[in-house]
């Protein structure tokens, strides 16, 4: 690799700085991010509606629609980041070159560890019993948040594998990862409880605001035109009581939710990436490494010229 072409500096960046740079990224490709979502999005949101019109499924289904979705949009999201990243591409270009067949396995790969990390919130949302509710529960913190952080990187290590980047070389010391996620456990814990924090209010305020304006500017209900006397204080009660029913079974209301989660969740997963560069530069290293590797490869081949 070679520094100049790096488009974003490898330096230690806190959550807050991550987030900030993945907002910026965000909004450099606003189009192409669009065009990324669009394909997931409208599917999931088409999806949620039918289910939700003929079936009648709850918040509960909805979430999870958007978490097996949010899957592949990931993937492919981060792929391209790395490559932007180091300098392999000018953007994140058109949907075709995003899409390619060595990425399959890696998407499957990755829909697999969300169905196993699963297991967990399914036993809480769809079981009424007391035991396999304390299960489920448990099985968030144990071994969910193990295995969340265990294979979160999963896709930064393939990606970067694949462009020649933090291999499983001997000269690489990505091989370390999992003994810094072991070691900093409770410092990505935190980090990326914060980073879903932030996208959870940031997709309410979104979703809130979208439908503030559809209400008042457009005349189209989704959720606060459905509410008689919403904003009567001497009717409060009702309102909130409505509300709730509204968000947890109106078709409508799930659908634009849907939506409005898969649009906020690439700030998330690219802030996401750019925590495993300050992990590894924070901890391992990482820039001086790669500069070394940079340095002794222009040095055999300058001997090799001479």
């Amino acid at each position: 690799m070679r520094f100049h072409r790096m488009n974003v500096a490898l330096v230690p960046r806190n959550a807050l700085n991550c987030l900030d740079l993945a907002i910026r990224f965000y909004g450099r490709f606003l189009v192409p991010l669009l065009k990324l979502w669009a394909i997931f999005a409208l599917p999931a949101c088409l999806l949620v509606y039918l289910l939700s019109y003929y079936f009648l499924i709850e918040m509960k289904t909805a979430i999870t629609v958007a978490w097996f979705v949010s899957s592949p949009l990931g993937v492919l999201l981060t792929w391209n980041t790395a490559l932007f990243t180091f300098g392999e591409t000018r953007g994140l270009g058109s949907l075709r070159r995003q899409f390619q067949p060595r990425i399959i396995p890696l998407l499957l790969r990755c829909l697999l560890d969300r169905s196993v990390l699963y297991i967990g919130p399914a036993l809480l949302f769809y079981t009424d019993h007391f035991l396999t509710n304390m299960l489920g529960f448990l099985y968030l913190f144990f071994p969910g948040i193990w295995l969340a952080l265990r294979n979160g990187f999963r896709v930064e290590q393939a990606s970067l594998k694949q462009i020649g980047i933090a291999g499983q070389e001997e000269n690489s010391h990505d091989h370390r990862t999992k003994d810094l996620i072991s070691t900093h456990f409770s410092t990505l814990f935190w980090r990326g409880a914060w980073t879903f924090f932030f996208c959870y209010i940031l997709t309410c305020v979104l979703f809130i605001t979208f439908d503030y304006l559809c209400y008042t500017l457009l005349e189209f209900n989704i959720l606060i035109g459905q509410m008689p006397y919403a904003f009567d204080p001497d009717n409060i009660g009702d309102p909130i009581s409505n509300a709730l029913l509204l968000i947890s079974t109106d078709p409508r209301v799930l659908t634009v939710f849907t939506g409005f989660i898969l649009l906020i969740y690439p700030i998330g997963r690219v802030a996401w990436f750019f925590t495993y560069l300050d992990l590894r530069v924070r901890y391992d290293c990482w820039d001086m490494e790669l500069r070394m590797a940079e340095v002794s490869q222009r040095l055999t081949r300058r001997e090799a010229a001479l």
